[in-house]
């Protein structure tokens, strides 16, 4: 039996103990006999009913640490699955292609003797390799840590990554903000970018969409972040079923802030992701 199921029964037995001594003191309180002890059976009913109300406040707090511990683990495991996809990205990538250039810049030192012409085309050659490296090297940093974010704010960020993302999969897109914009602590504009970057990451995987549409709406007490693809769609419980780390991921970020994510979608109809995240006055900023 869990410890849910124990709790829950020790508190029915006990309301079933008070509910009996509550029974019994009545039929005495009629005795002239039984009077003194139907006062200390009622008041023992009374204390008894009084500690049920405290455990009742214990089961209250232990199911929130319940849930918090819950999204923890779950926050932990989408971590791992963001570390152990970088760690593949860099193996697969420049790791693979700086061992290449190793053994090419080996084969040039060689060429250097004997055919000085192949060494140079060799060199132009190995050139090419590393700037595409640097480029590789440069997404990577960019997914631990985009430096926009830090630099011009979450707005000029989710614009150049918007872009960026539409050219490497061609889709077309536009970008609108309504209400007065504003900076956010770093934490919060962190979790909202990494919100669209995973959005983004699955229409970019799934969605085989052409158009992109991302509006953040800034009103008096929340922001609102609409990103709207016109792409295939999904059926919402079977991945939720499936336990897709992106989605667990894109929610768990949204409630950490306060928030709520939802997201709208079924087979041939595209999808929209809606977040909100509230915010106070003394976490607003303004843009420099």
């Amino acid at each position: 039996m869990s410890f849910r199921s124990s709790w829950e029964h020790l508190l029915q037995a006990c309301q079933a103990a008070a509910g009996t001594m509550e029974y019994c003191a009545a039929e005495l309180e009629g005795t002239a006999e039984g009077k003194g002890l139907s006062r200390r059976l009622y008041q023992q009913a009374q204390d008894l009913r009084e500690a049920l109300s405290g455990m009742g406040r214990w089961q209250e707090e232990l199911e929130r640490w319940d849930g918090r511990l819950s999204q923890s683990f779950s926050i932990v495991r989408a971590q791992e699955e963001e570390r152990r996809r970088l760690a593949r990205d860099i193996h697969d990538g420049p790791a693979q292609l700086l061992a290449n250039v190793v053994l090419r810049i080996d084969v040039s030192q060689k060429l250097l003797a004997i055919d000085p012409s192949r060494a140079v085309s060799e060199m132009e050659q190995l050139k090419q390799l590393l700037r595409h490296s640097l480029q590789d090297v440069r997404k990577i940093i960019f997914d631990l840590r985009p430096m926009a974010l830090d630099d011009l704010g979450l707005l000029p960020a989710l614009r150049s990554y918007l872009s960026t993302a539409s050219q490497q999969h061609h889709w077309t897109f536009d970008m609108r903000v309504q209400g007065e914009e504003r900076r956010f602590p770093p934490e919060m504009e962190v979790a909202l970018f990494r919100i669209v970057q995973e959005a983004l990451s699955n229409v970019a995987k799934h969605a085989d969409a052409h158009h992109v549409s991302l509006t953040l709406r800034f009103g008096p007490q929340e922001l609102e972040l609409h990103l709207v693809d016109d792409g295939v769609g999904f059926d919402l419980k079977k991945a939720q079923g499936q336990g897709g780390f992106g989605l667990i991921s894109m929610r768990e970020r949204a409630e950490l802030l306060g928030g709520q994510l939802q997201i709208l979608t079924r087979p041939g109809e595209g999808t929209t992701v809606k977040a909100k995240v509230p915010y106070g006055k003394e976490k607003e900023g303004r843009p420099s």
